[in-house]
């Protein structure tokens, strides 16, 4: 499996930097095109030394990988990522940076580590590089060049959970001599294990198994065995609550994992200068954080840091024993609320198996008076559908009825107040107790008729008439409001103040929007003392009409508030002049505004007056 890959180009910070920039650039974004166009040519040997990529600017290096995760990993795309892979990546993008030099890999992807070995000792070419978490070794130098540690190398002896506890190395020797270690050939695994068996004179069985990453796998299934894995792969394992453990015996620190070269090569020089750099510090921390967890750069650090290895390891294990004891914690509390349910599911069933039982053995008794009840009920049922239907024609009859007879009422008594103020009219031919009279029966007829007209408001807005809205002048409608109620402010001695936007228009029914003002300036003038004032304004706010009523009278309590807008209610405020009241003007006001889709606020506090808001949208 072979792949190619690239870095980036650093921003630069003067023109002529930002102009070579560029131009690598160009250069490095057309070698890789060029390298995918060859990406699937059978592998070839790299004679490329740094040297040469200097003169040249760039080149091709051939990296010998095996498969190690999650140092390389192939993802779904069946392309390579993981901490090797993004220090490769770096690498090129280094060199570009720093030199210049454009470098692209062909990557050749092996079985073993024994072959990537062979490979770079034995094909004497320059440009070979291996890597798969090799660790240094005096012997492994002596074939080949190693670079820089760019990983610690921990490497622990695990076993499966199952298996016997080692505290110290008495306890492996009695408790591990016959049984099986797992390792893969020509490893420092196996290494590590044959100097266990010469040193400790031990004779357990060697099993060799293929690839590495497997050794936790066969571990996990071969009861009695153990093994030599690096320290990642083993706290990833603990991470993934795999059922391993350490033995407290034989722990190896080595020297580091290092990239491999030919004796030949030149390239260490160059990658020991980047694995130096700030720039492989990053991109060895993103890689941490990425493929280990956000924890695990503060672990490494510590046990690269710390004098006692072996308190580290203890200190993390049982943080990732904790986690696993409190994971178990969740899994016995789950089942201890499942067995619960199911007790309470059991006895639940028990109780309806004897109501069942119990409904049984009357079930034909219940039967018989279900039968009753359900022919009661649908008696009732038609009942209620005669009663309903009576009570539908009764409330139209009564609609017809305030109709025709709100009607009827109106023509005689608009009838006796013409013939009262025609009679008013003459009042010096009058005695004084004739003319207060006439003037009484001039007031009570005019109030009868508001009372009617009101009365057959509220028929109007119950009878749910549908009638098509037009564009309304809101600063006519209140300038006709205000001027049939300024005799009767006058007669009061209350100043009516209104200040009016012209041309403000709203949609809806000019009689409504006349009903609304008009009820709202005849409470305010009703309930304001003598020589107060009352201000009429209108404004436009936010494509809103806002239309605001403010008087100088006694207030509405918060009790009168809540209960102010239903029909006859009569509020604890008295008229200032002995005025009489339906009780139904904010009531036709609420119902009104609710039609026109306004909206309606009041204002009050007891002893301040009121203010009335009224909201419209503009048009």
């Amino acid at each position: 499996m072979e792949e190619c890959c690239c870095g980036y180009t650093a921003p630069a910070h003067t023109v002529k930097e930002q102009a070579s920039s560029a131009m690598h650039k160009i250069t490095f974004y057309f070698l890789l095109l060029l390298s995918i166009c060859f990406h699937f040519q059978p592998s070839h040997a790299s004679d490329l030394t740094w040297q040469q990529a200097q003169l040249d600017g760039g080149g091709l290096l051939t990296i010998q990988y095996k498969l190690n995760e999650p140092f390389l990993i192939a993802n779904d795309s069946l392309w390579i990522e993981g901490m090797e892979y993004d220090m490769m990546i770096g690498f090129q993008h280094y060199l570009l940076n720093h030199y210049g030099v454009v470098l692209k890999y062909e990557w050749v992807e092996r079985q073993s580590l024994v072959e990537i070995f062979e490979r770079i000792q034995t094909i004497n070419k320059p440009g070979e590089i291996g890597l798969d978490i090799i660790s240094w070794t005096a012997d492994r130098e002596k074939n080949v060049k190693f670079s820089e540690p760019y990983f610690p190398d921990f490497q622990v002896l695990i076993a499966n959970r199952s298996s016997p506890t080692v505290l110290q190395l008495g306890d492996f020797v009695q408790s591990y001599n016959h049984h099986t270690a797992i390792t893969v050939a020509g490893t420092t695994y196996e290494k590590n294990l044959q100097e266990i068996k010469s040193s400790a004179g031990l004779d357990f069985e060697i099993k060799y198994i293929e690839k590495s990453t497997e050794i936790v796998q066969h571990v996990i299934r071969t009861p009695g065995s153990f093994g030599y894995i690096d320290l990642t792969r083993y706290l990833l394992a603990l991470d993934n609550n795999l059922p391993v453990k350490r033995l407290n015996a034989y722990a190896v620190k080595g020297h580091g994992l290092g990239v491999i070269f030919n004796k030949n090569s030149d390239w260490e020089v160059p990658f020991n200068e980047y694995l130096a750099s700030q720039e492989f510090d990053r991109i060895r921390d993103r890689g941490l954080d990425k493929y280990f967890g956000p924890d695990f750069q503060a672990f490494i650090d510590n046990l690269e840091d710390h004098k006692n290895e072996e308190v580290v390891l203890l200190m993390q294990e049982k943080k990732f024993m904790d986690e696993e004891i409190d994971n178990q914690m969740i899994q016995v509390e789950k089942q201890t609320r499942l067995r619960n349910v199911l007790l309470l599911s059991v006895g639940m069933v028990l109780m309806v198996s004897f109501f069942l039982y119990n409904r049984y053995k009357i079930k034909s008794k219940a039967n018989q008076e279900l039968t009753a009840q359900r022919q009661i009920i649908e008696n009732q049922n038609v009942q209620l559908e005669e009663n309903v239907k009576k009570l539908v024609e009764l409330n139209e009859d009564k609609n017809s009825f305030i109709r025709i007879l709100s009607h009827d009422l109106r023509a005689p008594i608009n009838n006796i107040n013409g013939i009262s103020r025609i009679l008013l009219s003459d009042a010096e031919d009058l005695k004084p107790d004739q003319s207060k009279l006439l003037l009484h029966v001039s007031d009570e007829s005019k109030r009868l008729s508001d009372m009617v007209t009101r009365i057959l408001d509220v028929e109007k807005m119950e009878s749910e008439t549908e009638e098509e809205f037009v564009r309304v002048d809101i600063h006519g409608v209140l300038s006709r409001v205000v001027t049939n109620f300024a005799p009767t402010a006058e007669s009061k001695g209350i100043s009516l103040r209104q200040d009016l936007v012209e041309g403000t228009f709203v949609m809806g029914l000019e009689e409504f929007f006349f009903h609304v003002f008009d009820n709202v300036l005849s409470n305010a003038i009703k309930f304001s003392p003598q020589g107060a004032s009352i201000y009429v304004n209108s404004t436009v706010v936010e494509n809103h009409v806002e239309v605001r009523i403010k008087d100088e009278g006694p207030g509405i309590s918060k009790e009168d508030q809540k209960k102010m807008f239903k029909k006859f209610q009569m509020l604890s405020a008295k008229a200032t002049a002995g005025e009489k009241s339906s009780g139904l003007g904010l009531s036709i006001v609420s119902k009104y505004i609710k039609l026109l889709d306004g909206q309606l606020t009041c204002e009050s506090k007891v002893g301040e007056g009121t203010t009335f808001v009224i909201h419209f949208a503009a048009c």
